[in-house]
């Protein structure tokens, strides 16, 4: 029996484990039940709700790019534009947008209907699943390329609606299999184009010397011209006007420049940059100490020649950039839009223009010879002049706070302190004003490299331009306003015209809503916007009618203006 002990063990074992693995068998099957059958129940309509399971994996979206695959090509004069959808997701019909830059002109695209569908974000929509192929014929092309802004947005079902995407394709109508799409009229059209921007530049540069950016530099080069003997005065015209026009291409070269980088850019680019603007602030109140003879700036005085002359015309230009005069904005936007061959014309045609009326007066005797003579007067008139510069001073310093804040003021005026200290240490003491020079650019270059940078709310973007198309699209009339802070025209036009109490009533009488993009800070959005009006700088101002195209008013606006335009357009009607 002793031998029978050790199995028995053996079995009464194995069947209290089989007992153990029975009840957990049947415990698992009693844990379960409850759950398999609401799900069951549920996908069977019973009403039971089986809730969120906290288990299930999260939706994880798709980039924009790899839910809708976006292609487009030129085809014998029209462009197929294709999206490949990725399951689970649609584009809207109506968020379909195709511009084009100034080089081509496009006609009615031809898009498909789509699959009706009640949106959560839009409504009662036409939306497309799958694909969808658009074609977009060319109708005018001045140049053999051009480049189209597509712009779409879509959703996905699961929820997640996209912003409005916008892609830009450059096309290219010469190269291999392919012959230029510009015939003969065509191109008779684009050289007649081109005189146009460029006739266009001059008369902008002509009209840019009125303005109160340039005023202070022209009054002291027309007093240096009264005081030059008739023999030197072509000297002075031709070492202006080289310096006008040589920087006008400078610009116009790091506009390519930036161009080619892919920078969004336009006219008064630099004084988005708060470094900028702080250095023109010091350098402003320097010239007006010198004009007021507290100190001696090398190339800026009443007896300009030769090389200082040539400094008078770069200051000129440099003074200009914060205005844009009428005709300028339609001809930048040409050269901006075009090759960088073509914008160094349309730079140095503005530069001609600026420099004309200059020359002509020094080099005709006719002319000259009734320029006042000179006297005592001059020196009073070059004092007085120093007051418009400390002007300019205080406009940039405000400029600097909306870009920067009150720390950036505080920054420029301690600045400008230091310089004055300097000017009056050397005041009577030409021995010293090397010492002055040497400081005030150490001066200058520890207030750029020191300068607090823009803060968060001035760099984001307030600017939508799918709200307004969002507007206009609803009926309502819009009056898109386009202007920065340095920009001394917008600022002329708001105090003058848009913020009176009649343009004011009128724009309320008429249900119009005017909608400001603010580009005293760089943002790509509102440079893409510019750029679809064919303009590269402000001001702009776009009046969206209802149901009509867009219409842009003049740069330079009166009340009178603004409601007989508005008024021609849309019929709007004056208050009484």
């Amino acid at each position: 029996m002793s031998a029978l002990t050790p199995s028995r063990n053996v079995w009464t074992e194995c069947w209290r484990r089989r007992r153990f693995e029975a009840a957990c068998r049947w415990l698992l099957v009693a844990l379960a039940l409850p759950s398999t059958t609401a799900s069951l129940a549920a996908e069977a309509g019973l009403g039971l709700d089986r809730g969120p399971d906290p288990l299930a994996p999260q939706i994880d979206f798709l980039p924009v790019d790899e839910a809708y695959r976006f292609s487009a090509v030129l085809d014998q004069g029209r462009i197929v534009v294709r999206w490949e959808i990725e399951p689970g997701y649609y584009l809207y019909r109506s968020r379909f947008d195709f511009q084009p830059d100034a080089r081509a002109t496009l006609g009615e695209p031809e898009i498909p209907p789509g699959k009706p569908k009640v949106d959560e974000f839009f409504g009662a929509v036409e939306v497309y699943y799958d694909e969808v192929t658009v074609v977009v014929p060319v109708t005018g092309q001045a140049d053999s390329s051009f480049s189209v802004r597509f712009g779409y947005q879509g959703c996905a079902d699961a929820g997640l609606c996209y912003p409005p995407e916008s892609r830009t394709v450059t096309f290219d109508t010469v190269g291999p299999g392919v012959g230029p799409m510009v015939d003969a009229a065509g191109a008779g059209a684009g050289v007649a184009a081109a005189l146009a921007a460029l006739a266009s530049a001059v008369l902008g540069g002509l009209i840019l010397k009125h303005m109160p950016c340039v005023f202070p530099v022209l009054a002291i080069k027309a007093v240096s011209l009264v005081e030059a003997e008739p023999q030197g005065r072509w000297r002075h015209a031709a070492g202006y006007a080289a310096g006008v026009v040589a920087t006008f291409l400078v610009l116009g070269g790091v506009l390519a420049v930036l161009r080619s980088a892919g920078e969004a850019i336009g006219w008064g680019f630099q004084l988005q940059s708060t470094g900028f603007v702080v250095a023109m602030a010091l350098v402003f109140f320097l010239l007006g100490l010198n004009l007021l003879g507290v100190l001696e700036v090398p190339g800026f005085g009443v007896a300009m020649e030769g090389s200082n002359a040539f400094a008078a015309g770069a200051i000129a230009v440099v003074v200009a950039t914060p205005c844009t005069a009428p005709f300028m904005g339609a001809a930048l936007g040409y050269g901006i839009a075009h090759s960088t061959p073509m914008l160094l014309l349309v730079m140095a045609a503005l530069g001609i223009g600026l420099a004309l009326p200059y020359v002509v007066l020094a080099v005709v005797p006719a002319l000259a010879d009734r320029l006042p003579r000179p006297g005592p007067w001059m020196a009073t008139l070059k004092q007085v002049l120093a007051f418009p510069l400390f002007l300019t001073v205080a406009w940039l310093v405000w400029v600097l706070g909306r870009q920067a804040g009150a720390d950036a003021v505080l920054a420029a005026l301690c600045a400008c302190t230091v310089l004055g200290f300097c000017a009056w240490l050397a005041l009577g003491k030409p021995a010293w004003l090397p010492f002055v020079w040497a400081a005030a650019a150490l001066v200058l270059a520890l207030t750029v490299w020191l300068l607090p940078r823009p803060h968060a709310e001035a760099r984001e973007s307030s600017f939508d331009m799918a709200a307004v198309e969002q507007r206009v699209a609803a009926g309502e009339p819009v009056l898109l306003n386009f202007t920065a802070a340095w920009c001394i025209t917008c600022l002329a036009n708001e105090r003058t015209t848009l913020s009176t109490v009649r343009v004011q009533e009128f724009l309320a009488a008429n249900g119009i809503t005017e909608i400001k993009a603010d580009w005293t800070n760089a943002d790509p959005a509102i440079t893409e916007a510019l750029g679809r009006f064919g303009r590269s700088g402000v001001p702009l101002y776009v009046f969206y009618p209802p149901g009509r195209e867009p219409v842009l008013l003049p740069q330079v606006l009166s009340p009178s203006i603004v409601i007989e335009t508005i008024t021609a357009a849309a019929g709007a009607v004056t208050p009484g």
